[in-house]
């Protein structure tokens, strides 16, 4: 199913947005989910229950960096 995208140039007050973009061009997309994707759950910050224990460890570690030298020696301000 795709998605359908509606680009309203002059924001009608019936949609809920908040009033400082009403009456200004936005764009509305509604995008249908899965039955899936509707019934994920998520935590008290909003994050996908266990999204950062299957992701943990996911990024391998990063060699070290080679030295960068030393500063340059500038004037003082004055």
């Amino acid at each position: 199913m795709q998605p359908i995208r509606q680009i309203y140039y002059d924001a009608p007050s019936t949609i809920s947005i908040p009033e400082e973009l009403q009456h200004h061009a936005v764009e509305v997309i509604i995008w249908p989910l899965d039955n899936a994707e509707a019934k994920k759950e998520t935590d008290a910050n909003g994050w996908p229950i266990g999204f950062f224990e299957r992701t943990f460890g996911s990024i391998p570690d990063l060699p070290e960096r080679e030295w960068q030298g030393d500063y340059e020696e500038r004037e003082p301000l004055k």
